[in-house]
């Protein structure tokens, strides 16, 4: 590798990508998925230019942003991988997996529709958050054996779309009992 190769980048580069993220998700929030690279630039106060040597693509934009977004989760899964109960880790990122605000949710789902490639993304996220406790739920035969990383993803959607706390409290205590294999 060159010198150049292994160069921290400046802090001004640093910077701009913020900008540019922040400023992204603020306005995919409030425009919705059919904003224009353009107008992030414009609202991170930046060139186009220094919008595609950043992200070439929207979608690349897009992506990186559901990543961020997935990185409260990510702390939700870890913590539960250190539960030594298979059915409380599954719970755990059962109910808690969202770690999102209702905005960060809708954000998210909206980033999903912008393109094919950002529906397979928030996809294979969900799916990578949830799979390890599940797979590992189903396979001590405290998860029914029919149910997949996706279904759970569907109903955690489903659950996280109750209107109040105390609504998603009972939706999350109802599907987790139909999930659960019934005791023998």
């Amino acid at each position: 590798m060159t010198a150049a190769a292994q160069r921290a980048p400046r802090k001004d580069q640093v910077r701009n990508r913020r900008r540019l993220l922040d400023a992204a998700r603020q306005a995919f929030a409030e425009q919705g998925p059919d904003l224009s690279i353009e107008a992030v630039a414009r609202a991170a106060k930046v060139g186009a230019t220094t919008f595609y040597r950043h992200f070439p693509t929207k979608d690349d934009l897009v992506l990186q942003l559901l990543e961020d977004l997935a990185g409260d989760a990510r702390q939700v899964t870890e913590a539960a991988a250190a539960v030594s109960d298979d059915w409380e880790a599954f719970r755990t990122v059962f109910i808690r997996g969202c770690a999102l605000d209702d905005e960060g949710l809708q954000l998210f789902d909206a980033l999903c529709r912008t393109s094919e490639r950002a529906a397979v993304q928030g996809q294979i996220i969900a799916i990578s958050l949830i799979a390890p406790v599940a797979d590992r739920a189903r396979n001590s035969g405290r998860l029914r054996q029919d149910i997949t990383a996706e279904d759970v993803a569907a109903l955690m959607r489903m659950a996280g779309s109750a209107s109040t706390p105390r609504q998603r409290e009972i939706t999350h205590e109802v599907m987790l009992a139909g999930l659960r294999t019934p005791a023998a």
